[in-house]
């Protein structure tokens, strides 16, 4: 075998070197798909800023919105018949958790937001526009619907200074601001601190806006 020869076999099966499936579900459709996206959710939230604790049936409770709603949206990557990555999307008010209770406490109506939430990819994946084509098609998604002025997710932050940040880890606000996305520091929510949690400086979540301009 030959150098080259050598490289090539030792990059065959990487998951850089694969075709990839990107398929959408939408309506009814997402529910069938919940149980597979909560486990996805499960491993790769796990890891900074999320910090979820790896619990797939909390991440599929925190999901009961999208099996309700018949304009949500399930953006799968699929790899081989895994599924790899996900990310979903629906009306606000449709939304059954703290965000859209955060809006109608502050008196902010939900009906002209769309929401982006639960995007997740498996590490070997990044690094192919994936993360792309998952606000595309929920944004067109929002537009062909009708009736939405926004869309707009929550984006988790932590302290600077917590010890548990990874030291070469990179925020996404330039791919978010790329994409027409402002930060609206008039909307966060703090995370709740389990137990063993409590010692660190506490986190929260901001939301990140665009207006949802026509044929986007």
């Amino acid at each position: 075998m030959n150098p080259l020869t050598e490289v090539q076999s030792r990059h065959e099966g990487h998951p850089s070197q694969r075709a990839l499936t990107v398929s959408c579900r939408t309506g009814t459709e997402v529910a069938a798909v919940l149980d597979d996206v909560a486990r996805l959710r499960a491993n790769v939230l796990q890891a900074w800023p999320d910090l979820h604790d790896g619990d797939a049936r909390a991440e599929r409770a925190r999901l009961e919105g999208w099996a309700k709603s018949w304009r949500g949206i399930a953006v799968l990557v699929m790899d081989q018949g895994q599924l790899v990555g996900a990310a979903l999307g629906l009306p606000l008010e449709d939304e059954e958790g703290v965000v859209r209770d955060a809006f109608e406490a502050a008196g902010r109506a939900t009906a002209p937001v769309f929401l982006l939430a639960g995007s997740v990819l498996l590490p070997g994946y990044r690094g192919r526009g994936l993360g792309h084509r998952f606000f595309s098609e929920r944004e067109n998604h929002a537009h062909s619907l009708g009736g939405f002025e926004s869309t707009m997710f929550m984006a988790v932050e932590r302290d600077q200074d917590d010890p548990r940040r990874p030291p070469f880890w990179r925020s996404n606000e330039a791919f978010w601001r790329r994409r027409g996305y402002v930060r609206n520091d008039a909307l966060t929510l703090p995370l709740k601190a389990g137990p063993e949690t409590a010692a660190f400086p506490p986190a929260r979540q901001v939301a990140w806006a665009r207006p949802l301009e026509r044929g986007c």
